[in-house]
């Protein structure tokens, strides 16, 4: 089974941080940050981290430039100016990011995918990239504070927030699916959560 985490840094201290890395048995963080600073927390800057995860024996690879959720190409926004994430999958960059997870993947690397959102249903990392993740087979995990929570677990949250803009199986629509539902409802958590882009569609 291909497996993969998620972990949001906050505003961690950076021991706390490492220590959740290493009760998950993480050996690399994968930046998605497309901009890869804090300017709450500097011990996420990214050459700050990358020094301190390499002296706590952990690989940190930025992939910002890839698997980030920050556009301004026309192509990929809806027309109020946010980024449309289904258009960013699609895109060759984003193909090209989630390859090389994979290939990390096979070659036995434990690796977590890391943003600034402590919260994952709040961030790119649950709505973008761990929705394509799923539907390629691949399974996530995303690492909080006090536990781990399944991308399918945070699914059911989405379902239940968005319930009543979501079609039901009645008279008038026999053919809803879950799967219809489901995607319906990650469009409308894209919607909520997406960067606004400068460049309006």
């Amino acid at each position: 089974m291909r497996e993969l985490s998620t972990i949001g840094h906050s505003i961690y201290n950076a021991d706390f941080f490492v220590s959740k890395l290493r009760e998950n048995h993480i050996d690399t963080v994968v930046d998605v940050r497309s901009v890869p600073y804090s300017r709450y927390a500097s011990q996420y800057n990214r050459g700050a981290l990358k020094e301190y995860l390499k002296k706590n024996g952990i690989i940190y690879i930025y992939m910002g430039d890839l698997l980030g959720a920050r556009y301004d190409d026309r192509e990929l926004l809806f027309d109020d100016g946010k980024v449309n994430f289904r258009k960013v999958q699609e895109t060759k960059p984003f193909q090209d990011g989630v390859t090389r997870l994979d290939n990390g993947i096979k070659k036995g690397y434990s690796i977590s995918l890391m943003c600034s959102e402590k919260e994952a249903f709040d961030c790119h990392r649950f709505g973008l990239i761990s929705q394509f993740l799923r539907e390629v087979g691949v399974e996530v995990k995303h690492i909080y504070p006090d536990g781990v929570i399944a991308q399918q677990e945070l699914e059911k949250r989405l379902l239940h927030k968005y319930r009543d803009r979501l079609p039901e199986v009645d008279l008038f629509n026999p053919d809803v699916t879950y799967d219809m539902r489901l995607k319906l409802a990650y469009e409308l958590r894209n919607r909520d959560i997406a960067y606004e882009a400068t460049a309006k569609g």
